[in-house]
């Protein structure tokens, strides 16, 4: 694929997605015309899969600060 034009790239992108990923596609009102537009579209609509993880996990873990008001917490967390 390193190697092929972004027109040929873009014909087979709806062969591999899956899911959300193809209704995306699919549904998707946006012309995308270049291989780096199709990445950074697909990155906004979807997000990068480790900094899901890595927010999750600091989610979960943070704790309420000695001085911190309960709407601070709040705030922070959500």
């Amino acid at each position: 694929m390193a190697n092929w034009s972004d027109e040929l790239k873009l014909q087979y992108i709806p062969i591999h997605l899956q899911e959300d990923a193809y209704r995306w596609w699919s549904q998707s009102s946006t012309k995308i015309t270049t291989w780096s537009c199709f990445v950074d579209a697909i990155k906004q609509a979807f997000g990068s899969t480790k900094l899901k993880e890595l927010t999750f996990e600091q989610l979960r873990t943070y704790k309420q600060k000695i001085n911190q008001s309960i709407t601070q917490y709040y705030d922070k967390v959500i």
